[in-house]
């Protein structure tokens, strides 16, 4: 096995804390575009759900204008057939013409007891439409202002980020270059948990027992040992 100083041993443990620390505030940056995304997403569906409300409201002022002109061209029906009236010259002419007349009047009153519904119902969404507006302004200020707080945060974590990787960077150029390529090359295999501590002869990696011949060598603190299951560079606290 490799001689080792205590220091060395320290090192490297002090390398992979400062590497894990790394990895924890990366995953927090890798995560916010996500965070983003989740917290947009209800905003776009709310913003949806009132896109659909207003083409409801287009559609029923559609349906009321065609009764408004539906009534005016029965009015103008009913105009017309009034002054046939004065032209006619037999009885049966002028009863066909006011029973016409009377169909057209009784058309027109069906026409006004929907056009009357459909206006209350356009009134009850257009209240609707105004209540999701002014609740859809308030969430998406509220999101916004969780937006600020994420991209906040984010200028922090990359703020620490530069400064690990430095810290991590100065660690590692203070280790024996030998030791370093087998800690690479462990931590490649092994879930970068390169070194792990030894107690009471169960390996922390694996949770298995080590040989107690090497248990003890481990307490000398001269040479680094590897786990004969996971393959791990091994330490002791004393």
């Amino acid at each position: 096995m490799n001689k080792i100083t205590r220091d060395q041993i320290e090192l490297l443990i002090e390398l992979q804390q400062k590497e894990a620390e790394v990895t924890q505030v990366q995953r927090c940056l890798d995560e916010l575009p996500a965070k983003i995304d989740q917290i947009s997403s209800g905003l776009k569906e709310f913003e949806g759900a009132i896109t659909i409300k207003k083409e409801s409201l287009s559609e029923l002022k559609k349906v009321y204008r065609s009764y408004d002109a539906e009534i005016e061209a029965n009015s103008a029906r009913i105009k017309k057939r009034e002054e046939q009236l004065h032209a006619v010259t037999t009885n049966k002419e002028y009863q066909a013409l006011l029973k016409e007349i009377e169909e057209i009047k009784k058309a027109n009153s069906r026409i006004e007891d929907q056009t009357i519904a459909c206006l209350d119902e356009i009134d009850a969404v257009e209240k609707e439409v105004k209540e999701k507006e002014e609740e859809f302004m308030s969430e998406e200020a509220e999101v916004n202002e969780q937006k600020v707080v994420f991209e906040s945060d984010a200028d922090s974590e990359r703020r620490s980020l530069d400064a690990l990787l430095v810290q991590r960077d100065e660690v590692a150029a203070t280790i024996d270059p030998e030791l370093i390529k087998q800690y690479e090359l462990i931590k490649s295999y092994a879930r970068d948990i390169a070194i792990v501590q030894v107690k009471d002869c169960i390996c922390m990696g694996c949770n298995m027992n080590i040989p107690p011949q090497m248990y003890n060598e481990l307490h000398r603190e001269n040479e680094m040992k590897t786990c004969p299951h996971c393959h791990r560079m091994l330490y002791v606290i004393q």
